[in-house]
């Protein structure tokens, strides 16, 4: 084969193999990429809806609160035949003081309950609307005097954890994490108990209590130390077809090498055969002609001369078998 053809024939796999293997790389490249935005994704989704219900649950808290202050006080009043009102009427009654007797129930004349009812009835359905608009203002007015008070006593930072882990598990995330809240200024309030450095430099964060005044706001910052591996998990099915391609290329590169040393020791062959075909033809031309002349009757031979015919057959019986090792040499070196 000539070296042209096989030049052509290695570039051409090289190529090949070369952009398998890119084509390859890319594509896990492509697959890693995608896994981190899901992941990213996941884990600011996980932290918002953790964040939404640590609000929820403050409002829960302080609602129920109002609630049993308001049923002790019922039960306090209960005995006395005083009319009960809510948080909620108080503070409407508070605005529209004119308006209270509608609003008012007396829980201890059952009779009186009795004969106002369909009254009643008509006078809840014409407030409903005014009630349900002015809950927003109460809640609001709840919820802005629970953002006066620190940081570390607004939030249960062992439910924060259940709700983080809970909100991870929602969203496919169940690797390890660590957290931190701090201030909005970067003071810090809580750390976990298990908390490690591995892996902080990709944090995530969310800010607590978004609709608070900026500077009663909270963060919390969440880090994972497997995150690494976790991405990394969706590609290890790619990992041995690289390598099985490395192996590919490799033996493809060992193969062409070996196919021009091969060229080439067949180059060096040939070339040695050559010339020692015209080395071997002359000394055995030499030994020839000095033996026809020493069997050569008609020609007259001194001593000396007949001396140098025998010196010239064995210097050249010495060359020859200098040469005869060589090739035997060569033919060695071929197996």
């Amino acid at each position: 084969m000539k070296k042209k053809t096989i030049w052509t024939i290695a570039i051409i796999m090289g190529f090949s193999f070369l952009a398998l293997l890119y084509l390859q790389l890319s594509y896990i490249q492509e697959m890693v990429n995608m896994k981190k935005e899901q992941f990213d994704e996941s884990v600011n989704r996980a932290l918002y809806q953790a964040s939404r219900n640590l609000e929820l649950n403050e409002t829960l808290r302080y609602l129920e609160k109002n609630v049993n202050e308001t049923e002790r006080k019922a039960n306090k009043d209960k005995n006395k035949g005083t009319a009960v009102y809510s948080t909620f009427e108080l503070k409407t009654n508070a605005t529209h003081p004119g308006n209270m007797p509608k609003a008012m129930i007396l829980r201890s004349d059952k009779n009186s309950l009795t004969e106002t009812q369909k009254s009643l009835q008509e006078i809840v359905k014409n407030r409903y609307v005014y009630q349900k608009a002015l809950l927003d203002e109460v809640v609001y007015s709840i919820l802005y005097s629970a953002s006066d008070k620190p940081l570390k006593e607004r939030i249960n930072f062992k439910q924060l954890d259940q709700d983080l882990k809970a909100e991870m598990m929602n969203n496919g995330i169940n690797i390890p994490y660590h957290f931190t809240v701090t201030t909005q200024d970067g003071r810090e309030v809580y750390r976990c108990p298990d908390y490690t450095d591995e892996g902080e430099e990709y944090s995530y964060s969310q800010v607590l209590f978004r609709n608070d005044p900026q500077s009663k706001m909270g963060v919390v910052r969440v880090h994972f130390p497997d995150m690494n591996s976790y991405i990394f998990s969706s590609v290890r099915f790619m990992i041995p077809s690289v390598i099985f391609t490395l192996v590919l290329l490799i033996t493809f590169i060992f193969t062409i090498v070996v196919i021009f040393r091969q060229k080439r020791y067949t180059e060096i062959k040939n070339d040695f055969i050559n010339n020692m075909t015209h080395e071997l033809k002359t000394p055995i031309a030499s030994i020839s002609l000095a033996a026809q002349m020493l069997n050569d009757t008609s020609v007259a031979k001194s001593e000396q001369m007949q001396k140098h015919l025998g010196n010239v057959i064995n210097d050249e019986s010495k060359r020859l078998r200098f040469l005869v090792e060589k090739v035997l040499q060569m033919s060695m070196f071929d197996r």
